[in-house]
């Protein structure tokens, strides 16, 4: 003899898991992955397959709630993957800055093993050196628009 399941047990929200997205109940597996993956083709059986602990049941009940509330999932998909974009965004400024700073290299007294191996280099080498990192740094707080913008605030 069956059981039989009220489908409406089948999905909750709890708003300390996933931000209060719905999910199948029970679990930590989002309405949103479901739909995902829904929408990359893959069957309901599929589904469960890859995420063994779920049972056929649970991602229909999934699947119904997505159809059902269509929108309001179709937007949490929208803003998680625009939220992705972003983070993706900065990761690459990040990098992109990571390696200008790389390109920006310049001679400098670390170079040296002390203060005193530097100390002991001629004046010349030394005014060298120095004028070099002013002009990259120079370089640098003129492009650098927080600079700019702090350097406005004072006018």
């Amino acid at each position: 003899m069956s059981t039989i399941t009220d489908i409406g047990t089948l999905i909750s929200r709890h708003p300390n898991i996933h931000g209060g997205c719905p999910i199948i109940a029970g679990t930590g597996v989002t309405v949103r992955r479901i739909a995902i993956w829904y929408k990359q083709s893959l069957s309901a059986e599929e589904i469960a397959s890859r995420i063994g602990h779920l049972t056929l049941t649970q991602v229909y009940a999934a699947l119904t709630y997505y159809h059902a509330n269509r929108d309001e999932i179709d937007a949490d998909i929208a803003a998680e993957v625009a939220e992705g974009d972003r983070i993706e965004a900065l990761y690459q400024s990040q990098t992109q800055i990571q390696s200008e700073a790389q390109v920006l290299e310049m001679p400098s007294v670390a170079q040296y093993p002390s203060r005193r191996e530097f100390m002991k280099l001629p004046i010349e080498e030394r005014r060298r050196i120095l004028a070099e990192q002013a002009e990259v740094m120079l370089s640098h707080y003129q492009e650098d628009r927080e600079w700019q913008e702090l350097d406005r605030s004072f006018d």
